[in-house]
């Protein structure tokens, strides 16, 4: 149970009901959805890296899931477990990532790209080894996605933790990512 409600959908303003609504019923957007100035710019930036990111999906799902593993976020552990099934992920991988050391299945790239995420969480940067190592193996593009999906993850689980935001009783079907883009480019129009 959250800490405080939901906002009631039908006491939001009318562009933000219908933008929740266009959504997939995810609890974090349920609760954003109660801070009309930060829900749809926020989606729009989620939807920028899941969508229209420079880094491949598998990659992405990496980042994320192991963000979400070192600040045990079960929120966004569960969800992107979900994402990353279907995306193709190979489900020991991501059981890997859920563990103190996932080195034995990932690639050299992934397991330094897991060190950085490790570091980053761990002490709030990147060593200076790790990141020229990294910055040898991504473009520069992505390695600024990169260190922004990891803020963007420890912002979000930070505030899953603060208000108790619990994983939904009924999952979405698919991965969600299709609707979130729809919708965030339906509110460009207007």
């Amino acid at each position: 149970m959250p800490r405080i409600p939901y906002p009631d959908p039908n006491s939001l303003p009318e562009i933000d009901r219908n933008f929740l609504e266009s959504l997939p019923q995810l609890n974090i957007s349920r609760l954003l959805a109660g801070s009309p100035s930060l829900f749809q710019p926020l989606t729009r930036v989620f939807s920028a890296y899941l969508n229209d990111g420079c880094l491949s999906p598998e990659l992405r799902e990496l980042i994320i899931l192991r963000t979400g593993y070192l600040l045990n976020s079960e929120y966004e552990i569960y969800n992107h477990k979900r994402v990353a099934r279907v995306i193709g992920m190979d489900e020991e991988r991501i059981e890997a990532l859920l563990t103190h050391d996932p080195a034995d299945l990932f690639s050299e790239r992934e397991r330094l790209i897991v060190q950085f995420v490790d570091e980053v969480i761990g002490t709030g940067s990147a060593s200076e080894p790790t990141f020229r190592a990294v910055e040898q193996v991504l473009q520069t593009d992505e390695l600024i996605e990169l260190s922004v999906v990891i803020g963007i993850y420890t912002m979000v689980s930070q505030v899953c933790a603060t208000f108790e935001i619990e994983p939904e009783e009924a999952p979405i079907a698919a991965s969600g990512l299709k609707d979130i883009s729809m919708a965030v480019q339906g509110i460009e129009k207007i």
